[in-house]
Order: C-alpha cells, then sequence, then structure tokens
C-alpha cells in the first residue's frame, strides 16, 4: 500500500521522505514554493507509512489555519484594489500618448486606429469567448489577492464585482487613450471621475467635483448589504501591528517591490519590539526619542549577529556595548526615514494629527561615497586582454577539477563590463535583456529597455531604447546574439538565474567581490561594476554630447520642455552619432575579441 504523501528516491540514503504538496491557493504565502520534504529517516516502509499518515493529517490542519487567517474580500479591499488598477491604467494611456507621433496628422490617425482596433478586440474577445477571457482576468485578480492574503473565492459576490468593475476599466481606458490623443484637454483627476461615475463607486475623496456634475452613489450601507464586511466596535483604537499590516498591503497593491517592502517590515516590527504594541494615534515624539535611546545602544543586524539574534532587547542592553559595537547613526537615520515614511500615511489616514518622527534624526556629518567612474588606467588593468579572457570566458572556479570546466555564467561575466562601459545601462537591465529586446530600427541596432511580465525598470525614464556601440558590433555582440537565437534562447544572457532582485546577483558578486579586487581597482561603493554606466555617463560629457541626449539614453529625467513636448527629437542615426564618439584609449580590443 502506497500514499502520495509518501517519498523514496535512489538517492535518498535509503530513507523514505514525507512529502507534501502545497495548495494552489497558499503557495503565494510560502514564497512561490510548491511542496516540501522532510527526511523521515526510517528506511522501514510500514514503519514510515505510519508517520506520514500522521503528519498529512497535522499539515492539512496547518493549511486550514493558514487559510483561516487570511482576509475576506470586503468593499474597502475592492475599493483600494480598484483605486491602484485606475492609476495604473491611466499611467498606461500617458505612455500610450508619449509614444504617439504627435507632429503628423498620419501619426495621430495610426494612434487613433490602433486604440480602436484593440477597442474591438477587447470587445470581440468578450462577445465571442466571455468564459475564456473571464478565466484569463481571474488568473490575474487571484494573484493580486494572494499577494495580498485575501482569501479569493472566485465564485463569491465580492470577487464576481471586482471581476466586472476591471472590465469596465479596460473598456473606459481606451477612451482615456483617445481623450489624449485628440488632445482634448482632460486632466488625471477628470479620468479618475470618470472611472467613479463608470463603477458607481466612491474612490477618490480628495478629488473635487462641481456640485452640478457630482454623481449620486449608492450608500455604503447597500454596498454592506452586498458584501459582508465585519466593522470593528467604536470604541477600537487601531494598534501599531494593526495600521502596519494595512500599511504593507497597500504597497503591495501599488506594486512596490517585495524586497523593499521586506525591509520596511523589518524595521516597523524592531520599532514595535521597543516601544510595544501601542495604539497607533497615541504615537509621540517622546516615545519616538525612547525609540532611538535604545537603538543607540544595539548593534548592527541584531537579528543576523549570531552574537545577538537570541538575546532579548533587555538583554543586549546590559551588554554595554563599546561605540565601535554598536550600529552607525547613519543607520539609525535611515530607520526613522522608513518609520517616517509609515507615519505620514497615518497622517493621511486621518489616523494621526502630525508625523512625530519629523525633525527627530540625528545630526551626524554627511559621509560622500559617491560612485566614480573608472579611470583610463583602471579601464586598462580591468580590460587587460589576458587577464581579463581568464576571469570571464576561461573562468573556473576552484571546486572544479580540471576535467569539469568552467562555468556557466562565463559569457555574461565577458560581455556585461564591455556593454556596460558602452551603453550606460544599469547592470540589471543589461542582464535581463531578451533576445526580442535587441532589434533593427531604420536600418541601425538598438536594446530596448522595457517593462513587462519579464523585465522591470527603475524609474519610468528607464523606459528607452539604447544604441548598440560600433565597438560591441566589432567585438561579436551581434553575432553572439544570432547564435543564441539559433539555440532558440528566450533571454541573452539565459544563464543567469532570476533572484529576489533581478538576474544581476551572479555577475555583480563575480566582479565586485573576486575580479576587480585581483586587478586592484574595487573601492567599496566608489569603484564597482555598476560603475560601468558611471563611465559613459562620463565619457559622453567629456565628448560635449547634448545633455538632452545623454539623458534619452542612459534613462535620466529628461528636461522639462522636453519631457512634455518633445517625445523622441533624436533620431536613430543621430544617437548612433554621438554615441559612437565614446572611445577608450589604450584598450587592445583586436585580442578580446572572441572571434
Amino acid at each position: 500500500m502506497n500514499h502520495p504523501c509518501l517519498l523514496f528516491t535512489p538517492n535518498s540514503g535509503n530513507t523514505f521522505y514525507f512529502r507534501s504538496k502545497i495548495p494552489k491557493d497558499l503557495v503565494e504565502h510560502f514564497g512561490g514554493m510548491r511542496e516540501f520534504r522532510i527526511s523521515l529517516k526510517c528506511a522501514i516502509k510500514s514503519r514510515s507509512l505510519r508517520t506520514v499518515k500522521v503528519l498529512s493529517k497535522k499539515v492539512s490542519l496547518i493549511y486550514e489555519d493558514i487559510r483561516s487567517g487570511m482576509k475576506n474580500l470586503g468593499i474597502e479591499e475592492i475599493k483600494e484594489i480598484l483605486r491602484t488598477e485606475i492609476r495604473k491604467q491611466i499611467l498606461h494611456a500617458h505612455r500610450v500618448y508619449e509614444g504617439t507621433d504627435r507632429w503628423t496628422d498620419e501619426g495621430l490617425q495610426r494612434s487613433i486606429d490602433s486604440i480602436n482596433q484593440k477597442e474591438t478586440n477587447l470587445k470581440d474577445a468578450i462577445r465571442t469567448d466571455l468564459k475564456s477571457y473571464k478565466q484569463k482576468l481571474d488568473k490575474k485578480l487571484e494573484d493580486i489577492l494572494h499577494s495580498l492574503d485575501i482569501e479569493s473565492d472566485t465564485k463569491s459576490l465580492g470577487f464576481t464585482k471586482l471581476r466586472n468593475h476591471f472590465i469596465d476599466l479596460y473598456h473606459l481606458r481606451h477612451d482615456w487613450m483617445k481623450d489624449l490623443v485628440n488632445k482634448t484637454g482632460k486632466t488625471d483627476d477628470q479620468f479618475r471621475r470618470d472611472a467613479e461615475v463608470k463603477l458607481g463607486i466612491p474612490l477618490f475623496p480628495d478629488v473635487s467635483w462641481n456640485l452640478a456634475d457630482a454623481p449620486k452613489f449608492d450608500s455604503t450601507k447597500r454596498e454592506s448589504e452586498l458584501i459582508h464586511e465585519t466593522e470593528r466596535p467604536q470604541h477600537y483604537s487601531e494598534t501599531l501591528s494593526d495600521c502596519s499590516s494595512r500599511y504593507f498591503d497597500r504597497k503591495k497593491i501599488a506594486g512596490v517591490r517585495l524586497k523593499s517592502i521586506s525591509s520596511d517590515q523589518s524595521i516597523v516590527a524592531d520599532f514595535i519590539e521597543v516601544v510595544g504594541d501601542i495604539e497607533f494615534r497615541t504615537l509621540s515624539k517622546k516615545i519616538v526619542s525612547k525609540y532611538i535611546d535604545v537603538q543607540t545602544k544595539l548593534p548592527p543586524n541584531r537579528k543576523k549577529n549570531p552574537n545577538y539574534r537570541d538575546l532579548k532587547i533587555k538583554q543586549i542592553l546590559k551588554l554595554n556595548l563599546t561605540n565601535k559595537e554598536i550600529q552607525s547613526p547613519q543607520n539609525i537615520n535611515k530607520r526613522l526615514t522608513k518609520l517616517s515614511g509609515f507615519a505620514n500615511w497615518g497622517v493621511n489616514e486621518g489616523l494621526l494629527k502630525e508625523n512625530p518622527f519629523r525633525g527627530m534624526k540625528l545630526g551626524v556629518k554627511r559621509q560622500i561615497t559617491h560612485p566614480q567612474p573608472f579611470s583610463i588606467s583602471d579601464l586598462r588593468k580591468i580590460l587587460k586582454p589576458e587577464i581579463y579572457l581568464d576571469w570571464t570566458v576561461n573562468y573556473k572556479h576552484s571546486i572544479y577539477s580540471k576535467d569539469r570546466g568552467g562555468v556557466k555564467n562565463q559569457m555574461p561575466y565577458y560581455w556585461i563590463f564591455p556593454l556596460g562601459i558602452f551603453s550606460g545601462m544599469r547592470t540589471n537591465e543589461m542582464c535581463q535583456l531578451r533576445l526580442s529586446d535587441i532589434r533593427r530600427e531604420d536600418g541601425r541596432w538598438f536594446m530596448f529597455v522595457e517593462d513587462s511580465e519579464q523585465t522591470n525598470v527603475k524609474t519610468e525614464n528607464a523606459i528607452r531604447k539604447v544604441p548598440v556601440h560600433p565597438q560591441l558590433i566589432e567585438l561579436g555582440f551581434i553575432d553572439y546574439i544570432g547564435t543564441q537565437r539559433r539555440k532558440k534562447k528566450d533571454r541573452l544572457f539565459w544563464e543567469l538565474t532570476l533572484t529576489r532582485d533581478g538576474y544581476a546577483k551572479q555577475v555583480s558578486r563575480h566582479f565586485n567581490e573576486k575580479y576587480l579586487p585581483a586587478v586592484g581597482v574595487w573601492e567599496k561603493r566608489i569603484k564597482v561594476l555598476y560603475c560601468t554606466r558611471h563611465t559613459f555617463i562620463n565619457a559622453l560629457f567629456q565628448k560635449n554630447v547634448d545633455e538632452n541626449i545623454i539623458k534619452s539614453v542612459v534613462g535620466h529625467e529628461k528636461e522639462f520642455t522636453m519631457k512634455h513636448y518633445g517625445g523622441e527629437p533624436f533620431s536613430s542615426e543621430r544617437l548612433h552619432r554621438e554615441i559612437a564618439k565614446v572611445t577608450y584609449s589604450g584598450i587592445k580590443w583586436e585580442k578580446l575579441n572572441l572571434n
């Protein structure tokens, strides 16, 4: 007799394992993990089978406990999700507008025709196969709800209403695109009012209405009848932990990176540990001052340091740590900055009258540690052919024997540095490049930095096209792209694995922790791999390249007039001509050419 949770593999050391497949609705809760295994340290099948049955029941109860702790989809949760989606759709409309050739009638008409076609496609999809369209939309909504720890029941009334509201917004965004392209003069606030009227829900209390135009929404009582929502008693006042939970839920809805949220959560949790889980409205400068006093006596990274992680704060304070052992004032100020953001949210929500963290930072002498461009001398050391090739395409890790060859990241190691000093792209922008992002325009090669499901950008200005420098083409960059396409790869540097911060971790560690120190160039925060970007920008300035061209190529915020009225004023030929001015003397490029 077998059990689905009982596992035995040939390489398991003659022991059985307990395996549990995580339910689909809880995968997000476990950070994307779909199953886990536990060694039973037992080679007897009958005994292992009995153990597995007991564990299976216990794990099922744990799953149910997790589900019971998840929030229900109430009217306030629906409103917050809709607010975020409306902001995203308005931003999308602006992107369509900025991508429009607004200087010719033909360009305007092409944009309008494209919008109309997309609107027709949406209507056709809903009319001909509504079931499939809903299933696709349900997947997106379930992902949103799981990220917020909100229970998702696709058959519930709340979920159905949320789905229908999203469909209404997808119809409405085409009107917003046409309003912008046709220059009707409508503002973002007017778009928000359009959404409120379309959905029949008051979502933006800060948006003003003309009294005659103000819609009459259904009462909140009726909404609560449609979607059951448990209200707290009037005497209840939210605690710090209550409010922090809502605060970070909003950040998740707004699309803030999980790494940033996790870091901020640990800071808020640390604050609660010091001052207690008090009522949020009672926060004061006196309480903040107490927190600062305690922080000035604690070591940095106390939760990670094995010397302190098992100690309570009171126990650490009794150690009377020296000035060298405690955290720096700069580190404390970083914490206060994050907590101030939490308090600002409280002020905006009407939970606090003022921000008690304002003006509470410690006075410290600012240390300037800005990254610097690599000098010509630095570049000659780094790109010395025999050394550079040994540390990139011929690199072998010390753990590998001679007959096992090198490591899988050799080609990303090789290309990332010259690509950086000839494009100014951020490290992760280079590492995440898809083969489809590198293509010809007007007969010239460009790398397109895009915001998509597979790629991320730092800011809206980072969405751009970057010319492929002639030196990269001479090194065989375009030939290398062709080779990867023939191999049916999707990404240029397919060897790199995705981590929480993107694809750059492995190449950054290789250069910052191994290669740059080995050639005597590395300097903490000042001379690191990311400085390839600063090197390229500095070289452009030295060649007197137009500042607006530099901003356009490297993804910096454009000058006001260009940002609002310029669109893409520089031709492909002009961009290529300007970046081709960048050269680095004394580099033996011919010996670095892999061909």
